[in-house]
């Protein structure tokens, strides 16, 4: 906040309070004193001195004897006693008294609401500062109630965009996160963005804008205003002032959360250096820039011997030189700063242990690291209590150190003690850490299958942590998963083991659920975000989620309670048994309206309280007769297959590991991405039969048998192998079909007799005998059999966008917001004129969607060349129709979710320096695009389209989802999620950019096939037969079209 800007506001006008005081005029009626108010401004100054300079014990003992000369000199009930409690209160705070400081500020706020009024900008200060000591001792659900009040006193009196109102609603959503509500989502109210008109500075006010950007995950837009602010202050203050110190700290903590760690170190050693110079070498804030410093150092590797100039600042200090890291050294000066300043026993000084503790455990010395951690747990537990959940933070921090060092059995039981607080107290974040390293502990030592039960609660709490998440951005949700990514393949590998111990027991069903739970999850909550929004308006739904959350929020408020249950309190353990009792009897009743909404409502729980997609769902309720589901799961030692029939399951381990997999797509990739681009198209003999045929005998054949005889093959894929189509896997290749490609290869010279690809003819490829459909997810599945949407009767047979005009000339300019939006994309293209992408036009496409329109006869609504905009798509009444073709380049815009793939050792994660553009559709460029940039993305598809068609035809490059450099997991992270969500039931998508005429014939056939009666997905199937036996000339020589690359890049999506 800042709780200092509204601390300074008091002070300020405390100040003004003593100076007016010998004038004030008496009200009517009462008897007019004179009060003689030296001694008690004389305080007033030397406690707010020394609180400026950290000295809070002084601070403290200024702040009583202010408190009782205010009380002798004006009386008990007046303002300027509610000033001396202020500061009292603050000091207490800082020192980590905080059941002393709670009581300072409630007489505060008795005293302001008495003399000023329950609605007056003091008693919102008031309400805030008891908050925050609320919030020091985990009673979340109470600072939250006071900060609403707050809140709501402020945007009356001062705004919804006053710095102050915007502080306040930072504390509050702080006191949301920490309940796992994440303000994000809605919870909190947010200031409305606009420039405040208020008073409070420019630099506030970007402050607070910053700090709301950085709730809603917005990294890039808070660095940037945090930069304006710094500059602000070093213009009007001067580089080396306090606030500007303060600046320089908020800078460098954005610039950490988004991993540019060198950046933060740079200005984290000027925010220290201003702060020694300015308020000592001894103020606390010091030992917060020394902490704030060595974190990043640890992030950068940079643990080296100190430097001279902290050698230096050491003895100045008189510490010990000794032979420390630059880090350790740090922290050992931020302890003994506060050791001086705030006291060993204070909750500051015991973070750092833990810090300090954290960073020996990574050297290994984990015997030095027990003894910080003990240190700071033994002050969690004086200070907090012992079932606090900073107090099971830090003994997460123990317990590793004890595992580390063999020390199994105290390791366990600290670890249990650590789960138990985080369940009682209803901390899920602490729960799944605690919960996923005792199961880690557990298998490490052999002990399986009491692991498990660890691991599964993991599962589930981090599947419901994320689902709290909602209203974040797209990044910083994929950020979160990523932090976690590991609990997922850790618990498949546990399963995988009790499996091979016991094959009938279960287990690899168990693992195709916990499968499902990580399949494209950004996607799969959508789409059931988007079957929710049907009935979200119902009466009877609304009042039974209501309830539920009034239920949920009771529980939250008995568990906080029961956690924080003071340890001085004289009847402490009669008052935790009665909690413990309302606990049971609110848990009770939640889980009767849960049951109620699981069957009344069930979407609506799935969305909340996510359930995976088990073997027995399948083969009960979503799988159809003639049907076999193929989903896979690469984990970094081994591949799993699982094929499920309504009769049959079966998992089978491959022994591959997932980079060498990814190392063969890429090989493919790179080929076909190297004549995508324009490079000559014998690159594409490349692709070898071996590697095509290697992929089959890996992911296919173990299951083979189980897909023998069915009529259609669902596949849900993972990581690398959502970038290929798997028609083109090889299926058999033996010596004598090696020695015949072999031949006929050098044989085919390219002409008419025998043009070059000819030899891939005569292979058998997968998709010759299956056709195979693909979903993002098991969930995807589910949404679109068990929620199905309403099919309303096509008004147009289709609708089409074809051949926008990309180029400027005379008479058509680019707008500047197009080409903004061109330069962040990821375009393979040439530079043309001013720098801008020379996308080639697609005049082909034009044919092509009069050719399909004439073949589907009806009524059909055609958008070719300048027509072809992106305003006509959003406003235009798509969900009329039932086929809808964009026939257009496609941009995925780069590696939009960063990597899922495990870390190696030591390895950091690391954000993007720069957010990556969303995938996009091009439509038209240039000219009169009624305010729009021309690019149709992945965020627009999904909220200004509404679709309801059969099938949605992106006749574009890459449209089927990332790249394939992205390796992700998340899949289908690109237009083809956004289509499904937007209403489409099925899609034709491509893997890559293939020649315009292969992509036109493809499409006029599937739709000539649809036409004629055929299944969409049989349609394709029978129109790719028809371009592989096809063949073209170009440059005087012939080529087959019996290549994958120009009938295989077109895959089905959906059901």
């Amino acid at each position: 906040m800042r709780a200092a800007a509204l601390l300074a506001a008091l002070l300020a006008a405390a100040t003004a309070a003593h100076a007016q005081t010998a004038q004030r005029k008496p009200q009517p009626g009462a008897q007019q004193r004179q009060v003689d108010d030296g001694r008690a401004r004389a305080l007033l100054a030397e406690a707010q001195g020394a609180l400026t300079r950290g000295d809070y014990a002084a601070t403290e003992a200024a702040g009583l004897r202010l408190l009782e000369e205010n009380v002798r000199t004006f009386g008990a009930d007046h303002a300027n006693v509610a000033v001396a409690h202020q500061l009292l209160g603050e000091a207490q705070r800082r020192q980590g008294k905080f059941n002393e400081a709670e009581g300072n500020f409630r007489r505060m706020l008795t005293i302001y609401e008495r003399r000023l009024g329950p609605e007056h900008e003091y008693t919102a200060a008031a309400l805030n500062s008891l908050a925050l000591v609320l919030e020091k001792l985990g009673d979340y659900p109470g600072a939250e109630t006071l900060l609403r009040r707050a809140v709501g006193i402020l945007e009356k009196k001062l705004g919804r965009d006053h710095p102050d109102t915007a502080s306040v609603v930072s504390n509050l959503a702080r006191a949301l996160d920490s309940q796992g509500k994440f303000a994000g989502s809605g919870a909190a109210p947010k200031p409305a963005g606009g420039r405040a008109t208020a008073a409070g500075g420019e630099e506030a006010q970007l402050a607070a804008r910053a700090e709301e950007a950085l709730k809603r995950g917005e990294f890039q837009v808070a660095e940037t205003l945090h930069h304006q602010v710094l500059a602000i202050h070093e213009k009007t203050l001067g580089p080396e002032h306090p606030s500007t110190a303060t600046s320089m700290s908020n800078l460098g903590n954005v610039l950490s959360l988004q991993g540019k760690y060198a950046e933060a170190e740079k200005v984290y050693r000027r925010a220290l250096a201003v702060r020694e110079k300015v308020l000592g070498a001894e103020h606390p804030d010091v030992a917060t820039s020394l902490n704030n410093l060595a974190n990043v150092l640890q992030e950068l590797g940079k643990d080296q011997q100190i430097t001279v100039s902290e050698a230096r600042a050491r003895v100045r200090t008189g510490a010990a030189v000794g032979a420390f890291t630059e880090v350790e050294s740090m922290y050992r000066r931020a302890l003994a700063i506060q050791d001086r300043a705030l006291g060993r026993e204070h909750p500051s000084t015991a973070v750092t242990y833990n810090n300090l503790g954290v960073m020996l455990a990574l050297r290994g010395d984990f015997a030095q690291a027990e003894g910080m951690h003990r240190a700071a747990l033994a002050t969690m537990e004086k200070v907090f209590g012992e079932q606090h959940p900073d107090t099971a933070a830090v003994l997460t921090s123990l317990s590793l150190a004890l595992d580390r060092q063999g020390k199994s059995a105290e390791a366990e039981a600290s670890y249990l003690r650590a789960i138990e607080i985080s369940r009682k107290a209803g901390n899920p974040r602490n729960l799944l850490i605690n919960a996923s390293r005792l199961g880690y502990s557990l298998a490490k030592r052999g002990r399986n299958r009491e692991a498990l039960p660890y691991y599964k609660e993991a599962v589930e709490t981090l599947d419901f942590l994320y689902s709290q998440t909602r209203g974040y951005s797209e990044e910083t949700r994929a950020t979160f998963l990523q932090q976690f990514s590991a609990i997922y393949r850790e618990t498949i590998r546990l399963l995988l083991r009790l499996h091979r111990a016991q094959p009938s027991a279960g287990y690899d069903r168990e693992a195709l659920a916990v499968a499902s739970r990580n399949q494209s999850r950004i996607f799969t909550e959508m789409m059931r975000q988007a079957d929710v929004a049907r009935f979200s308006g119902e009466p009877a739904f609304v009042a039974a989620r209501e309830g539920r959350e009034a239920l949920q929020e009771r529980l939250a408020q008995l568990r906080q309670g029961r956690a924080t249950v003071p340890v001085t309190l004289a009847n402490a353990a009669q008052r935790v048994a009665e909690l413990d009792a309302q606990i049971a009897q609110a848990s009770k009743e939640l889980a009767a309206a849960d049951e109620r909404l699981w069957r009344e409502y069930p979407r609506f729980m799935e969305l909340t309280n996510p359930r995976p997609v088990t073997a027995e769902d399948l083969q009960q309720r979503l799988l159809r007769a003639g049907e076999v589901l193929l989903s896979y799961v690469l984990l970094p030692q081994e591949a799993l297959v699982f094929a499920v029939t309504r009769e049959r399951f079966r998992m089978v381990v491959v022994p591959v590991r997932r980079s060498e997999l990814a190392e063969r797509v890429y090989r493919i990739r790179r080929a076909i991405d190297k004549v995508a681009l324009g490079e000559s198209v014998l690159f594409l003999r490349e692709i070898e039969p071996e590697t095509l045929h290697s992929l089959y005998r890996d992911l296919y054949a173990p299951v083979a048998d189980m897909v023998a005889g069915q009529d259609k093959l669902l596949v849900v894929a993972d990581g690398p192998l959502q970038t290929i189509p798997f028609e083109f896997f090889v299926t058999s290749y033996t010596p004598a079909e090696r020695a015949a490609f072999e031949q006929a290869k050098s044989a085919n010279d390219g002409s008419a007799e025998r043009p070059f690809f000819g030899e891939y003819a005569p292979l058998s490829y997968l998709g010759r005998k299956h056709g195979i459909a693909y979903l993002p997810s098991l969930a995807a599945l589910a949404s679109q059999r068990l929620y199905p949407k309403n099919t309303a009767l096509a008004k147009l047979d289709l609708v089409a966008f074809a051949d926008p005009v990309f180029a400027a000339d005379a008479a058509r300019a680019m707008p500047g917001r197009t080409v903004k939006a061109l330069s962040q994309l990821n375009i393979g293209f040439g530079k043309g004129a001013g720098g801008v992408p020379a996308i080639p036009r697609l005049a082909e496409t034009a044919e092509e969607a009069k050719e399909i329109a004439q073949v589907l006869g009806g009524n059909t609504h055609l958008y070719v060349g300048e027509l072809a905009q992106e305003r006509v798509a959003k406003e235009l009444h798509l969900r009329d129709a039932r086929y809808v073709l964009f026939a257009t380049h496609g941009f995925l815009g780069g590696e939009y979710l960063a990597s899922d793939l495990p870390l190696e050792e030591g390895e950091a994660r690391r954000l993007p320096e720069r957010p990556q553009a969303q995938p996009a559709l091009a439509l038209t460029l240039v000219g009169d695009l009624k305010g729009e940039d021309g690019l149709l993305t992945m965020k627009e598809v999904i909220e200004d389209l509404e679709l309801n068609a059969e099938l949605v035809a992106l006749s574009a490059c890459n449209t089927a989802g990332e790249s394939a450099q992205a390796n992700n997991g998340e899949g289908f992270a690109g237009l083809t999620r956004a289509f499904m969500y937007a209403g489409a039931k099925s899609l034709l998508v491509s893997h890559w950019s293939v020649d315009s005429l292969s992509a036109k014939a493809l499409m006029t056939s599937t739709f000539r096939n649809i036409k004629s009666g055929m299944p969409a997905l049989a349609a394709m199937n029978d129109a790719q037969r028809q371009v592989a036996s096809g063949r073209y000339a170009r440059g005087g020589y012939h080529f087959s079209r019996a290549h994958p690359f120009f009938w295989a890049a077109f895959v089905f999506v959906g059901d």
